[in-house]
């Protein structure tokens, strides 16, 4: 048996060998016949590749040498091409050579060139370019693309084409030079390797490729796209014979190691050949996207900086004989940090898109461009944000709107701002800003600035005065730099208080000239009880919760300090009510401006004691006391409440005590405030000019006096007398007595002199003997005039006696008068040198 199947297989091996022999010698046979054929046809087979490629051109065609090899690409002969070169008819105008190749190999199908058909089925160009160039005149030497027409047929093109199988390049350079459009594309192709299947309706490119990019601009003023980038792929093209359309779908490559998916078409029938591509990366870097773009374009989008991947799609079309592409750029963040020139935030996500044609019709440059995020949210500091819509329109001069909400509470502020004059200490803040202007940082920023900040059941304490503002409720309006206070209600140490104001420019200025803003602050308050508010008139502490620590708003805080403290504030207070101790107003209005180191009391008036007051002056804050300057005038009111309420004027001549009647008065005065709010009487300096009508005296105690030396029987504890008028010149707690005519329901007198306290009392008294006739009960007293002569008197001096009280004298000889004479003459004396 085992004999039997060895016997077999021997027969089975005899019969494969000879099999085997007779395929190698038909192999053999047909190898040398071709061998035959291509040596004794070499110069034809030379002389026809050569003709083909010049029939395929219309330009000059230049070959260095040529080599023929039938072992490397058997059973296909390979011509090897040494320094190629292909130039149009204007090349020794414009100097640049369409074609030029170190090495050539062309694989040539024995068969087709026996049966006289276009024998090339291969190519590999090692070291070469290909200059494809357009003058800015519009002429192109891209015309040697064209077959040239064959004159036996006519008009008709050759029928016989070239059929490539495979190409390969390898250190090739491919220039698109376009003067007239101003597009050039240079390319410098490492390999590109395409193996290619001619179908009945289509060719199937199979490409690998490795390419850098050093310029793909569509003009070259404004830059190229992906300038400087390698691109790699290994993807599969497929042209469609019957639309002349070249298209990819889906198709991975990486660009300088950023992987993409991309999908493309390539329109070439027409007079204005078309191209699409779509490019999408999952996850790429801001700074490559920026490195990808033009670089104007990039510069614009360098206000923003984002440092965390994105996703990323891009659609770009546009013609392919020239002319900026239309750019379309989606993209999508999420969780990123984002710096921009105005704030940096942390945990954003948005979506986003770019175009280069807003309106369709314009040019596809910067000016017709716009970025848009939509659906921003994030977080700054902390804090929540969140927009609607950000848009950057026209990139060569960016202008920038957006919309930006946030509801925080205002405790987080204070960390963040580090104000040394406010803290706030609860409340809560809800911020809506809207943004219109120019793309950059710079003073006059905030004038494209409008918006709101609402307040709610806030506290908020002013640090120099030691105040807290309580159940803060309102709004503040932003509108181009002017801001807008809207129904701010308040309550400060137990006032009720509304307010509303706005500032000019404040928002620029605040930024320039701090000092130089000016809010105008309108107050109304049902009850004003001024005793709160004597903190005014303290010195401003200099204790701060601010932190060592450089907070975030640093220089914002420190410019509204800086504007808190130097800048200028208008008031104009309404009060239904104005209360002091004992005084008590009605209907109070003032108008005041606070400066850094002083109040401009510009007006202030009032119901009062049935009468009315006004005065107007400032008040300059000094180191531990404020010198106030004042005009007030009084009109019919009640004297005795005013010298109460005004303690007196600062002096004890007269007091509230003493005196009845209605008062008008026009007074001029300056003293010292102390920081508690009391005036302090001995820098009292002022003139009174006053008329006291249905005026009495009620124990007025040198009137009384004079009951020792005459009319002792008569009431001197209530002295009702006609119109009093005078003025009184106070200082150093002296008040002067110009001579002065007291008609009286007891006697007739003129008075004059000094009084005070310090010893230095000196009154003169002038009795007419006219009162000798008691007066009856229901005397009305009417004056005569001061100046009116008395007739006869009695002379009635008041000067301080050894118990520093004051002694009443007959003055006999007139001395007072003498003495006046003197002090006068004495004062009038030139001074001696």
């Amino acid at each position: 048996m085992l004999t039997s199947n060895l016997a077999s297989l021997k027969t089975q091996l005899k019969y494969l060998f000879r099999i085997l022999k007779i395929f190698l010698a038909v192999v053999l046979t047909l190898v040398v016949a071709v061998v035959i054929y291509v040596s004794v046809n070499k110069k034809k087979i030379i002389r026809q590749v050569t003709s083909d490629i010049s029939n395929q051109l219309n330009g000059h065609v230049e070959i260095g040498n040529i080599e023929l090899s039938f072992i490397r690409n058997f059973p296909h002969v390979s011509l090897l091409l040494h320094d190629v070169s292909i130039t149009d008819t204007l090349f020794n105008t414009h100097r640049h050579t369409f074609f030029k190749g170190s090495k050539v190999f062309v694989s040539i199908d024995v068969l087709k060139l026996i049966d006289n058909k276009p024998p090339i089925k291969g190519i590999v160009l090692q070291t070469g370019e290909l200059y494809l160039y357009t003058d800015s005149t519009g002429y192109t030497n891209t015309y040697l693309f064209h077959l040239k027409k064959d004159t036996a047929s006519g008009n008709k093109q050759s029928e016989a084409k070239i059929e490539l199988k495979n190409v390969l390049l390898r250190n090739v350079r491919f220039i698109v030079d376009n003067r007239s459009k101003g597009k050039l594309h240079d390319l410098v192709i490492d390999q590109l390797k395409v193996k290619i299947d001619n179908q009945e309706n289509r060719l199937l490119f199979f490409t690998k490729a490795e390419i850098l990019v050093k310029s793909l601009a569509f003009n070259k003023l404004r830059g190229s796209f992906v300038k400087d980038k390698v691109f790699r792929g290994h993807f599969n093209m497929a042209y469609q014979k019957a639309s002349n359309r070249l298209s990819f779908d889906s198709i991975n490559i990486q660009l300088s190691g950023q992987p993409f998916n991309c999908s493309g078409q390539l329109e070439f029938a027409g007079a204005q050949p078309q191209f699409w591509l779509r490019l999408h990366a999952r996850r790429i870097s801001y700074d490559f996207i920026r490195s990808a773009l033009p670089q104007k374009t990039a510069n614009s989008l360098s206000v923003v900086d984002i440092n965390t991947p994105l996703s990323v799609s891009a659609n770009i079309t546009g013609p392919l004989k020239g002319g900026n592409p239309k750019v379309a750029i989606t993209w999508l963040a999420q969780d990123i940090s984002l710096q921009t020139l105005f704030l940096d935030f942390e945990h954003a996500s948005f979506s986003g898109f770019f175009s280069n044609e807003v309106e369709p019709g314009l040019p596809r440059k910067d000016p017709n461009s716009v970025i848009e995020i939509k659906g921003f949210t994030a977080q700054w500091h902390g804090l929540p944000v969140q927009s609607e819509k950000i848009t950057i329109l026209n990139l060569s001069k960016p202008l920038l709107t957006y919309d930006l909400t946030s509801d925080f509470s205002l405790t987080r502020l204070n960390e963040l701002m580090g104000s040394k004059t406010l803290y706030l200490s609860q409340g809560d803040a809800h911020v809506q800003l809207n943004y219109a202007g120019p793309l950059a940082k710079n003073d006059s920023t905030n004038a494209f600035l409008n918006g709101t900040v609402s307040f709610k059941d806030a506290s908020i304490e002013y640090l120099p005065r030691n105040v807290e503002m309580n159940k803060v409720t309102g709004k503040l309006t932003f509108k181009r730099s002017d801001v807008f206070i809207e129904n701010l209600h308040c309550n400060v140490l137990n006032n009720d208080i509304t307010m509303n104001g706005q500032a000019k420019d404040l928002l620029t200025l605040i930024n320039t000239q701090p000092d130089k803003a000016i809010i105008n602050w309108n107050i109304y308050m049902p009850v004003m009880d001024l005793g709160s508010f004597l903190y005014l008139f303290k010195a401003k502490g200099s204790e701060s919760r601010r932190s060592d620590k450089k907070s975030v708003l640093q220089t914002m805080a420190d410019k509204m300090d800086d504007f808190i403290e130097n800048g200028k504030l208008h008031v104009k207070l309404n009060a239904d009510k104005l209360i002091y101790k004992d005084f008590e107003g009605r209907r109070a209005v003032a108008d005041i401006t606070l400066l850094n180191d002083r109040y401009l009391i510009n007006n202030v008036s009032m119901d009062h004691s049935g009468g009315h007051i006004a005065f107007t002056g400032t008040l300059l804050n000094k180191q531990d006391f404020h010198q106030a300057n004042l005009k007030i005038n009084m009109g019919n009111v009640n004297v005795s409440k005013v010298f109460a309420d005004f303690d007196n004027f600062g002096q004890n001549g007269l007091t509230a005590q003493s005196l009845e009647g209605k008062l008008t008065a026009d007074i001029e005065a300056s003293m010292n405030i102390a920081n508690d709010g009391h005036v302090i009487p001995a820098t009292v300096v002022s003139r009174v000019d006053f008329s006291l009508k249905d005026g009495a005296l009620n124990n007025y105690e040198p009137l009384k006096k004079l009951q020792r030396f005459i009319f002792k029987k008569r009431d001197f504890d209530n002295i009702r007398f006609a119109e009093l008028k005078n003025r009184l010149e106070i200082s150093n707690r002296e008040v002067r007595i110009n001579r002065m005519e007291i008609q009286s329901s007891v006697m007739s007198i003129f008075i004059e002199g000094i009084y005070d306290q310090k010893g230095t009392t000196d009154l003169s008294i002038q009795v007419p003997l006219s009162n000798l006739k008691k007066r009856d009960d229901d005397y009305n007293p009417e004056n005569i005039g001061v100046n009116k002569k008395a007739g006869k008197s009695i002379f009635i001096r008041g000067k301080p006696g050894p118990d520093g009280n004051i002694k009443f004298n007959l003055d006999l000889f007139r001395s007072y008068e003498k003495d006046k004479k003197a002090a006068l003459s004495k004062e009038n004396e030139p001074p001696y040198f």
